[in-house]
């Protein structure tokens, strides 16, 4: 990579970054987005190094802009590496959240979750952008049935960014409160190597489950083509029981992923990606203090008396072409993201209190809602490296998206399992299909040598149809048939003005107006006709201002590090959950509210005070609420605070490394501790479902021996044994009992890994 420097680190660097809440951007050597940080080496000295030496600078290289140095990127931006993530035995993204300020989940389980940046969280589709490189994974919750955001598996992955703040002028709808991005290793086109994890894990209370992981890279052409495969298996014991089985929610997956690099010339490369990922769970991982009657369940213990497993599947596969000048970089990337998946849940109680079925008996039976999406995305743009203090990133973009969604209620068989050839109690199906076309243009200009102006802009027009059929009405009679096809379309511009300056060459300050967006969408009117209501069509766009001020900091020769930012956002027609009536039944639907606000601020610290000790720290506020009333006075009040956003966020961690003295083995020993303050699962107590969410703390530890490309590692999860309730989730409210998910019991993991 020319003209660039790369950043080494050591074993004790990568494991800090775990003890990091923040996972911070200089000391782990992490990128700023939207850019990338260079792929980070394992050096080679024996741990600990020179009494006393700084933490060395961090250059990133672009994706959607040019090469920089991260202290010099005017972003707020956290990042963990994907060794980073490996040595401590993370699993998937999820368990690593909570070292992120500014960062919460509403979680209902494995591809089942909802990911908040500064507080910005409602009804309807992400607000969140999600990638695999190039590729859009971004979750949805159209529909009622679960898969909002699929839990990429963390196995040969580079690096996950997350970068906060609104992010649409270069990445679009959804991207509305910030994005999360997966950068995964790439073929090298020079060198043969790999890598292998096996680890085994245990869960509190439940048992011992393994998992495998690993890497292969081989040049088949040197220099010239390059192919990468990694591959992924794990059994995670489960800690939820029913009536079938022990451990239940024991989460089985495997994926793959083959990428290919080819030179075709000095200045033209062409990649390609496919990557493939199951999951199965007998049960999903919540349980319920009472049965469908009443009685008292033991703990962890599920109502159910249906089975209700959890399948996904889903394929990746993306090509681009890239072509490098001296005046700049062409890109052109084609992607395709297909998730299909099947979401059960036990509907004997619901066809107890609707049908007056009896509950064991002809009214046992399952809610069955298989979904099936495919978005395919294209993108070219053109980043210039001009020798002029302008530079230009631009691109067109365009996404068609289809959805199919089945909701449909039969009766069990004597296993428990879902009837195919049972009583018909509801079938109904929805399909729709969004499509999206943009324009973006974003400008940098070097006004001095300290003073540094962005600005940049986004046109977008979106379409979405949707036609659905009620083949079954409830209860099992004839349905309505086919629906009236309904349209909802939206297009507009959002912009980006960033203003940095650098005070000394340690000192970089910066102001950033940001804006937001989110489509708006179609509403299920066939479903509502079900329960003899009338909902509106659609909804419309909501879309945010985001304005920050931050400062980047080095003291004592890159030996302390302090970034801060504080931010203050103004969020319109916010999308939220209305509901409708008939008199007897209430029907919830997506609409549009009033106004919103959101004040905060982060604050990251790292120390390297002396040889193979680092210390961290982060803490991240969000005042998150309604600024006026929402149009329907019972779904919202001004003054309510925004569901699932905890105010305070904060943690700390440490690591230290040192060489043992024994056949150059080093030693390493650290660990972590977070707070999250608590929340609710609604704006107000008043709204059915209200739940408060309490506070809680989370503390984890690791140690470890290395040599060389070996090591060896043990990982404490959640060492008090945490159970806080973190969410909840039910089939009907009010009719079913309450189910509850909490933090996963402590994990104890012996983690063996080997680089070649």
């Amino acid at each position: 990579m020319t003209g660039v420097r790369m950043r080494t680190f050591s074993m004790r660097q990568v494991m800090l970054c775990r003890g990091s809440a923040a996972a911070l951007l200089l000391g782990c050597g992490l990128a700023a987005g939207p850019l990338d940080a260079a792929l980070a080496q394992p050096a080679t000295s024996a741990a600990g190094g020179d009494g006393g030496s700084s933490l060395s600078e961090v250059v990133v290289t672009a994706t959607k802009g040019s090469a920089t140095n991260v202290q010099q990127v005017p972003i707020t931006v956290q990042a963990l590496t994907g060794q980073q993530l490996a040595q401590v035995g993370a699993v998937n993204f999820s368990e690593m959240y909570h070292l992120v300020p500014g960062l919460a989940v509403a979680d209902n389980g494995p591809g089942d979750k909802r990911y908040i940046i500064r507080g910005i969280n409602s009804a309807g589709a992400s607000t969140i952008g999600v990638y695999l490189d190039d590729v859009v994974i971004t979750g949805e919750n159209n529909q009622d049935g679960g898969g909002q955001q699929e839990d990429v598996q963390l196995f040969d992955i580079q690096r996950v960014e997350v970068l906060k703040g609104p992010q649409g002028t270069t990445f679009g709808s959804s991207s509305m409160a910030g994005t999360i991005r997966y950068i995964t290793n790439k073929p090298d086109l020079t060198t043969y190597g790999g890598q292998v994890r096996v680890a085994a894990r245990e869960v509190a209370g439940s048992a011992v489950g393994p998992e495998v992981d690993g890497a292969l890279n081989f040049p088949v052409i040197t220099d010239r083509l390059a192919i990468r495969v990694a591959g992924f298996y794990t059994n995670l014991p489960g800690w939820i029981d029913n009536k079938f089985e022990k451990n239940a929610n024991t989460e089985e997956t495997s994926a793959f992923r083959v990428e290919a690099t080819a030179a075709l010339t000095d200045d033209l490369t062409l990649s390609g990606t496919l990557m493939h990922q199951v999951t199965h769970q007998d049960a999903r991982s919540y349980y319920n203090t009472t049965d469908y009657f009443g009685n008292a369940l033991p703990q962890f213990y599920q109502a159910d008396i249906t089975r209700n497993p959890w399948d996904e599947s889903s394929w990746i596969y993306n090509g681009t072409l890239q072509y490098k000048r001296d005046f700049g970089t062409f890109t052109a990337t084609a992607s395709r993201f297909q998730r299909d998946l099947t979401f059960s849940r036990d509907a004997s109680d619901a066809a107890n209190a609707f049908f007056g079925l009896p509950i064991v008996g002809s009214g046992t039976s399952i809610l069955s809602q298989p979904k099936t999406r495919t978005v395919d995305s294209y993108e070219a743009r053109f980043s210039s490296s001009w020798d002029a203090p302008v530079q230009l990133l631009t691109g067109l973009y365009y996404q068609n998206e289809h959805r199919h969604f089945r909701s449909y209620w039969k009766t069990v068989d004597a296993d428990g399992f879902l009837d195919e050839n049972g009583a018909d109690y509801l079938d109904r199906t929805v399909s729709d299909r969004l499509e999206e076309k943009a324009a973006y243009a974003e400008l940098t200009f070097r006004v001095t040598d300290k003073l540094q102006i962005i600005t940049g802009g986004r046109y977008y027009d979106i379409n979405t149809n949707e036609t659905s059929n009620n083949a079954v009405a409830a209860g099992g009679g004839p349905g309505s048939g086919p629906g009236e096809p309904t349209h909802y379309k939206d297009n507009g511009a959002i912009g980006r003005f960033n203003v940095s300056y650098n005070f000394t060459p340690d000192v970089k300050g910066y102001v950033q107006v940001a804006q937001g967006f989110r489509s708006g969408g179609t509403n299920d009117t066939t479903a509502a006709q079900i329960a003899h209501v009338t909902i509106p069509g659609g909804y419309g766009s909501d879309s945010l201002i985001n304005y920050e001020a931050g400062l980047k900091t080095s003291f004592f020769d890159h030996r302390l590090f302090i970034d801060g930012a504080i931010y203050h956002v103004d969020w319109d027609d916010i999308q939220l959950q209305n509901q409708a009536t008939n008199g007897t039944l209430s029907f919830p639907y997506t609409g549009n509210g009033g106004k919103a606000a959101v004040d905060g601020g982060e604050l990251s610290i790292e120390a390297d005070p002396m040889a193979g000790l680092q210390l961290t720290g982060s803490f991240s506020y969000n005042y998150a609420r309604l600024t006026e009333d929402n149009p329907i006075a019972s779904t919202g009040l001004k003054g309510d605070l925004i569901p699932y956003v905890p105010r305070i966020t904060a943690s700390a961690g440490a690591n230290y490394e040192w060489p043992l003295g024994i056949k150059d083995l080093d030693g390493m020993i650290g660990g972590d501790i977070s707070y999250t303050s608590k929340s609710a699962t609604y704006l107000n107590s008043t709204i059915q479902g209200y739940h408060p969410l309490p506070s809680y703390v989370l503390v984890n530890l690791h140690a470890g021996i290395s040599k060389g490309p070996y090591s060896l590692m043990a990982v404490v999860d959640n060492l008090a044994d945490d159970h806080t309730v973190i969410s909840y989730t039910t089939v009907v409210d009010g009719v079913y009992p309450d189910a509850y998910i909490t933090n996963r019991p402590r994990m104890v993991s012996l983690v063996l890994s080997a680089r070649f």
